[in-house]
């Protein structure tokens, strides 16, 4: 029997500053040397060999040809992106993008648009566009049907305002201004990191109300699911009181209909892993964090009475990240890639 009609994997992959020499990210000077490019190709091979993915979300990706080539070599023949790298000078790249790959046929693709709407409704800027614009992919699976699929890399907590010194470091005045831009500047990217995850939520409901199918969220949120900054994209999980009423009180029809417009972790849904257990899929001064998710409907929650699936295991290959190779990880991501086997109820 073909094994795509009991399990498929699903992965989420930050490849950092993948970008095709002679091109560079950022700063001109940030150009791979052809042997470190190659090194890049060869890390990244190696990860896909490992993990071997049915449907794989990349972030961080400012060549997506290179990549579309890369993912072929690897069982992935459907590769999509909805936006284009952005230039900043010949060729500087400053705005990744994020891309989809699927040993599945991807029946279409867009990006995920701003509701004008919610932007109102928020008191926002009515210009606000996303960081990097998220796809949005349905997806047929051999098997299993047809699935929604979110690639999203969300706004970092780093600070959309760049301090300036002026004068001597030690200048009351000169360093008071650096703190209050840092401070303003992470809360703006706060604000804009909340924003899209906001939005990403309101398109998955006004998608569902047209055709309910499940739903896959892959993505670097940059951020903490416990933050209260992504608890819009768990919707219902965490809502206590709806309307009024205790959730809790409410008729089990009331409650179902409440977890189908919830998402779930993934960690969540297995079994096989402590909490405590829970590896880092990224590190910021020497402390771990999990930044990497992948986000699932009440269609894989096994407790749900009406479930199509399950999560049987979750691996994060993190090894590079505690216990480097030089030989073999020079080149590497300062993300772990993330991935769960799901199991098809039959």
């Amino acid at each position: 029997m073909n094994t795509y009609n009991t399990h498929f994997n699903v992965c989420t992959f930050n490849l950092f500053n993948y970008v095709l020499p002679p091109n560079a990210y950022y700063e001109t000077e940030n150009i791979y040397t052809l042997p470190k490019w190659e090194k890049k190709q060869r890390w990244i091979a190696q990860q896909l060999s490992s993990l071997s993915p049915d449907i794989i979300g990349f972030q961080e990706v400012f060549s997506p040809d290179a990549l579309k080539t890369l993912v072929a070599q690897h069982n992935l023949p459907y590769f999509v992106t909805v936006s284009e790298p952005q230039v900043r000078t010949h060729h500087v790249y400053e705005k990744p993008v994020v891309a989809l790959a699927s040993r599945f046929p991807i029946l279409t693709a867009e990006a995920v648009e701003v509701s004008s709407s919610l932007i109102d409704a928020l008191k926002l800027q009515s210009d606000f566009n996303f960081s990097r614009p998220p796809i949005r992919a349905e997806v047929q699976i051999e098997g299993f049907g047809s699935v929604l699929v979110y690639v999203a890399h969300l706004k970092s907590k780093r600070s959309q305002i760049e301090p300036q010194l002026t004068g001597e470091e030690g200048a009351f005045d000169s360093m008071s201004e650096s703190v209050t831009a840092q401070v303003h500047g992470s809360w703006a990217s706060t604000i804009q990191r909340g924003t899209e995850a906001t939005l990403i939520y309101q398109d998955i409901i006004e998608q569902m109300r047209v055709k309910e199918r499940p739903v896959m969220v892959l993505g670097d949120l940059n951020d903490s699911m416990e933050s209260p900054v992504l608890q819009s994209l768990v919707g219902g999980q965490n809502i206590d009181r709806l309307d009024g009423k205790n959730v809790s009180g409410m008729a089990i029809a009331h409650q179902r209909a409440i977890q189908r417009f919830s998402l779930y972790d993934a960690f969540d849904l297995q079994e096989k892993i402590k909490p405590n257990d829970r590896k880092p899929t990224h590190y910021f001064a020497n402390r771990g964090n999990v930044l990497d998710y992948i986000l699932l409907s009440k269609d894989f929650k096994s407790d749900y009475d009406h479930s199509l699936a399950s999560v049987n295991t979750y691996q994060v290959n993190n090894a590079h990240l505690i216990n480097p190779h030089p030989d073999n990880d020079a080149e590497c991501s300062d993300h772990a890639p993330v991935q769960v086997d799901i199991e098809i109820r039959v």
